[in-house]
């Protein structure tokens, strides 16, 4: 476990802040950097981050993250930057802040933390507390430049351009000497079929029976309803290709961990689309109403000219007008238009000094396999 003290200052005039963040004195943050899989004994701590973030996101919260660096080999790398207000020990001691990194072994040196990104990952903001964003934000700035060096970047993947943390993280960016630069994601946007097309498709399986829609609210019925969406991707074309979740024994696990954790907490809800009493298309949301993310989804390829899954994401629509649903891209299936999500990267805006120079020579000297003598480091 490695921790650094940093000082948070906002630095600045606090009338040129956005209204996202507030003026607040000075603190001392303590930075701890913990592997993924030893942060179960801090679960309180992190939901209670999770429950007051700037911006929510269900795929940092514990029950998804812990489930996935338990059951996926992708996750094994990934640490934590944790920021703490107040010191360990303390019963004031608060977590402020939440940022996962993947960690890079290096021969010969201490570890290095790279920016980590994953295709589970839909939202990839990090958790930061809404009361303390601005010095946990300068925080985070200011550990990143003790461990990479002083001009070294920071990108954050799958961020909304439009909300509340991309405001604060390019503000405080500014005041520390970055510019932001912004990379599409790139993904397609959501094609659902019109209301005529949803509306003969009905027809067509109302001919054949009774149609309703099912969202169980019992952690029984919503685990029972896991397994149908599974069995019902299985049989489809993803299965016939192998590409099944059920076909990756840890995929599956990990699903069935995630689900049944969120579900407690109400950040995961699984729609079915029945036919009488067959099961003709499954969908599973994470995130708290009304905003939520597609995660997985599946229909009756038999069935597939009526469009099962897209009348089923309708009929989630009409049942809760409100509810807005985003697949990956960060691109709504309904309501208001969106550009989506994107890379936001931040680079220091300044070529380096002379000092910045010596001191990246002195830290590649440091991490080389031949070191130097000190006087020769020293002369630098």
């Amino acid at each position: 476990m490695s921790e650094i003290i940093a000082l948070a200052s906002l630095g600045g005039t606090a009338s040129m802040m956005p209204t996202v963040l507030r003026s607040l004195p000075g603190m001392a943050i303590h930075c701890e950097i913990r592997p993924l899989a030893s942060c179960d004994g801090i679960v309180r701590e992190w939901a209670d981050l999770a429950a007051q973030a700037i911006e929510p996101n269900p795929f940092l919260d514990p029950g998804f993250a812990l489930a996935a660096a338990q059951h996926l080999v992708s996750f094994r790398d990934v640490a934590l930057m944790l920021l703490w207000q107040g010191e360990a020990g303390r019963q004031s001691r608060r977590l402020i802040g939440l940022v996962p990194f993947r960690r890079r072994q290096r021969l010969l040196a201490a570890e290095a933390l790279d920016e980590f990104a994953d295709p589970r990952l839909l939202n990839g903001t990090p958790l930061i507390d809404d009361t303390f964003a601005a010095p946990a934000l300068s925080a985070l700035f200011r550990v990143r430049r003790r461990e990479a060096g002083p001009t070294a970047g920071l990108t954050f993947p799958a961020i909304d351009p439009a909300g509340p943390f991309a405001t604060a993280l390019i503000w405080i960016a500014g005041k520390q000497g970055f510019v932001a630069d912004w990379q599409a994601l790139g993904m397609p946007s959501p094609r659902l079929a019109g209301q005529a097309s949803l509306a003969e498709a009905r027809a067509k399986l109302e001919a054949r029976g009774k149609l309703r829609l099912e969202e169980p609210s019992t952690l029984a019925g919503r685990r029972d309803a896991v397994e149908i969406l599974l069995a019902l991707e299985a049989s489809g074309r993803r299965g016939q290709t192998g590409r099944a979740t059920l076909q990756d024994i840890r995929e599956a696990a990990f699903l069935r961990s995630m689900s049944r954790s969120l579900s407690r907490q109400k950040l995961c809800r699984i729609a079915l689309l029945m036919l009488d009493d067959r099961p003709i298309a499954a969908a599973l949301t994470l995130g708290r109403s009304p905003m939520s993310w597609l995660y997985l989804a599946a229909d009756d390829d038999g069935l597939a000219p009526a469009k099962p899954l897209a009348l089923l994401l309708a009929m989630m629509r009409k049942a809760a007008p409100a509810r807005q649903i985003r697949l990956a891209g960060g691109l709504p299936i309904f309501g208001a238009e969106s550009d989506g999500f994107g890379t936001l990267r931040l680079s220091h805006r300044r070529a380096g000094t002379p000092a910045d120079l010596a001191a990246r020579i002195r830290r590649r000297i440091g991490q080389s396999l031949f070191r130097a003598r000190s006087d020769q480091v020293d002369s630098i």
